[in-house]
């Protein structure tokens, strides 16, 4: 996957502050790629601009993410 505009990284994207941040985010029109411990339940709430991934898959995502430019930061709120 490779995203046309500028994104970010979100850990704990599931949690209190995280989902603020991703409707913020998405008001802004900031993609997103959302990493969280339960890609399923977290899923069903998805946001427009939003790819959830899994701590269990982080490798992939790193492959994916390192050939990207458009990644504009990385914000951590992972506990």
């Amino acid at each position: 996957m490779t995203f046309l505009k500028e994104y970010v990284i979100v850990s704990g994207a599931s949690g209190f502050i995280g989902k603020h941040l991703l409707e913020a985010l998405k008001k802004s029109g900031i993609s997103v790629v959302a990493i969280t411990r339960d890609v399923i339940k977290n899923n069903s709430n998805a946001l427009a601009n939003v790819r959830w991934c899994s701590w269990d898959n982080i490798e992939l995502l790193v492959e994916e993410l390192s050939i990207d430019s458009a990644l504009i930061g990385i914000i951590h709120l992972a506990t």
